[in-house]
């Protein structure tokens, strides 16, 4: 048998990670399937590796039901696990003869039905087998020490209380009862499936970092996004909360090894929770100023236009850039814009904004779960064909994910965007803006969850800090997409100040 041994520990560290992360990226075979270790776990001879490997093939071969084998080569213990979508019943009753197959596999290897994992249940109707007269013997003492069976009840197949490989099955109220379920679409309930419950999240999240609770990692919205699909939750003030308590940052999704798209799940379960009721009182308040004053802090629509230039002057029809400050811009970060505009002029662009005219992009809205985006959306886009420009350009990274990602997802809209970052690159490519020599200085990026995790952003801004001469880029420890969120993201600064 082929094998590697390394006591370099850098070495040995990216084997290790390899074998950490093999169970949940087995989620990313076919989305929607996940693995199932039913019968896991025989015990054969390490000379007998190769050829149990093979017969195990054939197993999968003979049932059409995918099947990964790793394990511990130098114990002979394998885990041959299976793979198949836990909605699918005819793929369940095929998985059963799977399962008897590879309980049958062990024994004429003079090997061992668990190896590593104890009988637990579903292996307990076949362990006599195994055992003989020993299981008896067992049986016997079990009586003895434990006369009123409260001790593992069930297991080991001692009282014959488990007949069915499946009797216990996890899954089952999707298989039994699939037209009950309260899915989120194909491809959101195909995500929550994917999601293997490792707990490499717990590495990522921010919310859980602070608060310690299972419920507000990763890991945990998912579950309860899985119970809100499957009806043994209903939505609740409770359930908001911890789905309103996530910044949907995607730090989740960096460190996941099935990659499972969890912001989506987060967003999804606000939306039934929305369709419930239970929107949170301070959305509430974020989109009735939306309403009124087309931006969420409830600012008069003529002060976008106070932080403008005096020298700015729009030009009268059609135009090639429209630049789009977004809200927080416009009204709380007021030193981006006019320095935006600045160097626009600089170049010699011609363009335009919208001013008083403009309104929020809408993605506060989108996050938080309610039906004023499809509305906003709308009306940008007509605000939009009324210039005609030929790209927008936003510096906004919220902004230009909305208009990016989300916007072609509801709506007929395709107007090339640009992030300001790359506009700026590319107007210093193509030399309409030169750089002076300033003062030497050190500076350090952080990569917004938006612009980095969500959109894969990462070297534009890296690369344009590198070109200012005397400037000397330094990385956070954490940086591209183990980058540290910000806590204002995903409606959370909003909704829970303190914690975001």
């Amino acid at each position: 048998i082929e094998n590697k041994w390394d006591d370099d520990p850098a070495r040995r560290l990216k084997m290790w990670a390899a074998r950490q992360g093999i169970i949940a990226s087995l989620s990313k075979v076919t989305r929607g399937a996940r693995m199932q270790s039913i019968v896991d776990d025989p015990g054969i001879p390490i000379t007998k590796i190769p050829e149990a490997i093979k017969e195990i093939q054939k197993i999968s071969e003979k049932h059409d039901i995918p099947i990964s084998t790793f394990g511990h080569i130098g114990d002979g213990n394998l885990h041959p696990v299976m793979m198949c979508d836990p909605r699918n019943k005819e793929q369940w009753t095929r998985m059963k003869e799977v399962a008897k197959d590879l309980i049958e596999l062990a024994l004429p290897f003079r090997g061992t039905l668990t190896a590593e994992h104890g009988t637990g249940m579903a292996k307990s109707p076949y362990i006599g087998r195994e055992l003989g007269e020993t299981l008896n013997v067992m049986w016997e003492i079990k009586k003895a020490l434990d006369p009123y069976n409260i001790l593992n009840p069930g297991k080991m197949g001692f009282d014959d209380s488990i007949k069915d490989i499946y009797e216990n099955f996890a899954f089952g109220p999707l298989v039994e009862r699939p037209a009950e379920m309260k899915g989120f679409g194909e491809a959101l309930d195909n995500e929550i499936m994917a999601c293997m419950m490792c707990g490499f999240c717990r590495n990522g999240c921010p919310t859980y970092k602070e608060i310690g609770l299972e419920s507000v990692n990763a890991r945990g919205r998912v579950i309860l996004a899985y119970h809100l699909m499957t009806g043994r939750l209903e939505p609740s003030k409770a359930l908001a909360e911890r789905f309103y308590q996530c910044a949907t940052c995607l730090n989740c999704r960096s460190v996941c090894p099935a990659g499972v798209q969890v912001s989506e799940i987060v967003e999804a379960a606000r939306r039934r929770l929305v369709e419930a009721g239970l929107l949170p009182d301070i959305h509430k308040t974020l989109m009735e100023n939306l309403k009124a004053t087309g931006n969420p802090f409830g600012e008069p629509k003529e002060k976008r236009t106070d932080i403008f230039p005096s020298t700015f002057q729009p030009p009268k029809g059609p135009v090639d850039t429209l630049l789009f400050p977004g809200c927080v811009s416009s009204f709380q970060d007021i030193s981006i814009l006019p320095s935006m505009m600045k160097i626009m002029d600089k170049a010699g662009v011609v363009y335009t904004a919208l001013g008083k005219e403009e309104n929020c992009c809408g993605y506060i809205s989108y996050l938080v779960g309610t039906e004023e985006f499809k509305a906003v959306a709308e009306k940008n886009k007509e605000a939009f064909s009324k210039v005609s420009p030929k790209q927008v350009v936003t510096t906004c990274a919220g902004c230009y994910k909305t208009f990016k990602e989300i916007y072609p997802k509801h709506l007929s809209f395709n107007t090339p965007v640009v992030h300001a970052i790359e506009y700026i690159d590319r107007l210093i490519e193509e030399g309409k803006l030169k750089l002076k020599d300033g003062n030497p200085m050190k500076v350090a990026y952080h990569d917004p969850c938006d612009l980095g995790r969500h959109l894969n952003i990462f070297e534009p801004p890296r690369n344009l800090i590198k070109k200012v001469p005397g400037v000397t880029l330094l990385e956070f420890k954490n940086n591209r997409l183990l980058a540290k969120c910000c806590g204002g993201g995903g409606g959370l600064k909003a909704f829970n100040n303190e914690l975001s």
